[in-house]
């Protein structure tokens, strides 16, 4: 399966510091099996996606082909989290605690909040060979003040 990476900071990022392929190191820990990377429409395309297809439109809007802004809505966006953990905590039972599936879903909602495979790289010079599950990008955001704006960098293609 493929999904993509998404350099995010707040402050511009060059291009010489975008992330590529080659940021990511393989390894017996590496959890891609490759990276690729993308031409500039892809790019275009790709955070197109992130910001109308995963993003809450209510809190977030692309204002250039780099730049998102944050309109604020975090409070709402918490929670919803909350509620979903609990939801899925009360599915796991003395019954059902060794089964995959319940103890699996809690720990998805709370690693991944967002349910999706786009990971993130929240740095801008390019120092990590790692990137990050969604919960790092919904920390990354209840840290800004609405009207904040973002930046993205470089996007990667992965396979998994």
């Amino acid at each position: 399966m493929h999904s993509s990476i998404f350099q995010i900071s707040t402050k511009p990022i060059s291009k010489e510091n975008y992330i590529t392929e080659e940021t990511f190191i393989g390894g017996d820990f590496s959890f891609y099996d490759y990276c690729a990377n993308m031409g500039e429409e892809e790019r275009k395309e790709a955070i197109s996606n992130l910001v109308t297809c995963l993003l809450p439109k209510e809190m977030f809007e692309q204002t250039s082909e780099d730049t998102i802004l944050y309109k604020g809505g975090v409070e709402q966006w918490k929670a919803e989290f909350v509620a979903n953990v609990r939801k899925k905590a009360e599915a796991i039972t003395i019954e059902s605690m060794l089964e995959w599936g319940p103890v699996y879903a809690i720990e998805k909602a709370l690693t991944n909040p967002l349910d999706t495979y786009y990971h993130f790289y929240l740095n801008d010079d390019c120092t990590n060979t790692y990137a990050e599950t969604s919960l790092s990008f919904v920390k990354f955001v209840c840290g800004l003040e609405p009207g904040t704006k973002f930046y993205v960098g470089g996007v990667v293609d992965y396979h998994y």
